[in-house]
């Protein structure tokens, strides 16, 4: 026999976070895909303390929905993709350079844009592997990345300097 069963009472700890990582998840793979991003490279892993959900060998956030604790944490660089989760005063900064949104009764599913946003900074936070392709031209005229292959084009350095909005070459040349 095949199927697995849990008792009431003995779920893992980490429950509740699997749950409502499978109910953002659509959104989070459209938001990715979105910037050429794979859904294969989106990861949960779960810690004693909280799951980490990873794009590739990036953090994107951090989910805690264990006991009475209720909050995601992303890394201080992406704080602005989740400021419009909760007020002010239910965000702070925490060792280890993450910035902390106390969630309170709020749904993650309520979350799944500015969770979809943090994913997308941490594609753009991905490692380049090569500077720029013969399309440099055509990027440029597109104002994004026109690789063919998605997944290749995400290790382009000039895609990131795109995304930031500077453009080099071409007809919207911006940066003398």
């Amino acid at each position: 026999m095949s199927d697995q069963f849990v008792l009431s009472g003995f779920e893992p700890p980490y429950s509740k976070e699997l749950a409502a990582y499978n109910d953002i998840r659509p959104q989070l793979v459209e938001m990715v895909a979105s910037i050429g991003g794979v859904a294969q490279s989106i990861t949960i892993k779960h810690g004693k303390t909280y799951s980490s959900i990873w794009y590739d060998s990036v953090l994107a956030f951090r989910l805690k929905l264990r006991d009475a604790a209720r909050y995601i944490e992303v890394p201080v660089e992406s704080k602005g993709t989740v400021a419009d989760i909760a007020p002010l005063d239910g965000q702070k900064d925490v060792s280890g350079g993450f910035w902390r949104v106390n969630l309170g009764e709020k749904p993650v599913s309520d979350c799944a844009i500015p969770l979809g946003r943090a994913l997308q900074d941490a594609i753009n936070r991905l490692p380049k592997s090569w500077d720029c392709c013969s399309r440099y031209m055509e990027c440029s005229n597109a104002k994004r990345c026109v690789h063919p292959d998605p997944s290749l084009a995400l290790g382009c350095g000039y895609r990131k300097i795109l995304a930031s909005g500077k453009i080099y070459y071409g007809e919207n040349r911006n940066v003398d």
